[in-house]
């Protein structure tokens, strides 16, 4: 099940993670609302992705909350998951930089948390984990010089913004990662016209005009192929993600479901 709650995670970053053009450094807030579905389980988890600017111009939040819900969620004790990226915008790198990434994890009553403070002046990064709020772990290292580290939210809204560059059809992308847990890199590729039918077609999807995104993760992330399959409209809207064969429950797919509010109290 552990496996499973990866992929829910991944789907609702994944489904938030393109826009065609650079935004001014005044960037939009918003909140997007996600199920997730798999097997005959039509609502197994739901999610929602917030963008928000603070009181800082130059600072943002970007967050992640998700649970699961109905069977699922009564045998993975109703498993909740938020993650934070604190971000500011860097007028010189024409880009969001991550400064603190946290993820709290909620299991019945048991919370475990785990933080990532980056420290470019220091040349410093730190990560933390505790249990019950109870330190469990911590190390420093060295930020190798004209490296810049994205947490995942980091990431994926660069990529969204524009910052990484425009969505071209047949183009690649290389999104790098903050190193934890041996996870450095996400490879993204934009489809062209023809990769993009069959896979349409497989998936059930109907409309003509969009972008098809094959995102490759590490296989240990989801003891599957690493393939997410994402579907986003030619007004660039993410629609649906779809990871690919994964272990014991077959494909799973997320879909974009903003005509209602989510349960979701995790704030």
């Amino acid at each position: 099940m552990k496996y499973l709650f990866k992929i829910i995670i991944f789907l609702f970053l994944s489904v938030f993670c393109i826009a065609g053009s650079v935004y001014a450094v005044d960037l939009p807030e918003e909140s997007l609302y996600y199920d997730i579905s798999f097997l005959w389980f039509k609502k197994a988890a739901e999610g929602k992705i917030t963008f928000k600017k603070n009181n800082n111009d130059s600072n943002y939040t970007a967050v992640l909350e998700a649970e699961t819900l109905g069977f699922i969620g009564f045998i993975t004790s109703y498993r909740k998951y938020l993650y934070i990226s604190h971000l500011r915008y860097d007028e010189n790198l024409n880009r969001l930089i991550s400064t603190k990434f946290e993820r709290i994890e909620i299991v019945g009553n048991k919370i475990w948390q785990s933080a990532t403070l980056i420290d470019y002046e220091k040349n410093k990064i730190n990560w933390k984990s505790s249990f019950m709020q109870k330190l469990l772990k911590e190390t420093v290292e060295e930020i190798p010089s004209d490296t810049i580290y994205d947490d995942i939210l980091s990431a994926l809204f660069n990529f969204r913004f524009g910052f990484l560059g425009n969505i071209e059809k047949g183009k690649d992308y290389i999104v790098k990662g903050i190193p934890d847990k041996g996870i450095v890199n996400y490879s993204i590729h934009v489809s062209s016209h023809g990769e993009e039918i069959p896979v349409k077609k497989r998936l059930g999807i109907e409309k003509e005009d969009g972008y098809m995104l094959l995102v490759k993760v590490p296989r240990a992330i989801f003891k599957s192929k690493g393939i997410v399959w994402i579907w986003f409209t030619k007004d660039l809207l993410p629609i649906t993600a779809t990871v690919e064969d994964a272990v014991i429950f077959g494909d799973i797919t997320g879909v974009l479901n903003n005509n209602r509010q989510t349960n979701l109290s995790l704030l």
